[in-house]
């Protein structure tokens, strides 16, 4: 399993960025290779379903996500969903209030499939490609949630 761990300050008010990046109907605003959401069951909260495709290499991927949590941890929200299809993975963003900044963070565990054809297409591609996106994927929401 591979692991990617990114985050980012955004100066923007802790609940505004928590609104806009946990409704689902918005990530192919900001998400990097991600489609318009289809068969959507919920707006964000624990429980929601819905299918999407991923783009990665000019191939669309066919996923399904679910929310698994959308909590308040203290000051700090917790997000949390679980992704299957051609590529698995488990997602955590959490939203830290820095004043009048928020920090996000993101930590995915995903799996392609097929044993070593999939590792060795993660150690020479798909890694470097997951890197970038979801740097870009955090840019991109603070570019939207700071104008």
């Amino acid at each position: 399993m591979s692991t990617i761990n990114k985050s980012i300050v955004i100066k923007a008010p802790l609940e505004y960025v928590y609104n806009f990046a946990s409704d689902p109907a918005k990530w192919c605003q900001w998400y990097v290779g991600l489609s318009e959401p289809e068969n959507l069951n919920g707006i964000g909260e624990a429980g929601t379903t819905m299918n999407l495709k991923y783009t990665m290499l000019g191939i669309h991927l066919p996923i399904s996500c679910k929310v698994l949590e959308n909590s308040k941890k203290g000051d700090s929200y917790v997000w949390k969903c679980d992704v299957k299809g051609a590529i698995d993975s488990q997602q955590i963003w959490t939203y830290i209030p820095k004043g009048n900044t928020t920090q996000v963070a993101i930590d995915i565990e995903y799996e392609l499939p097929g044993k070593v054809l999939g590792k060795i297409a993660d150690a020479l591609v798909v890694e470097k490609i997951q890197e970038n996106a979801m740097e870009q994927t955090l840019k991109n929401l603070k570019i939207i949630c700071e104008a």
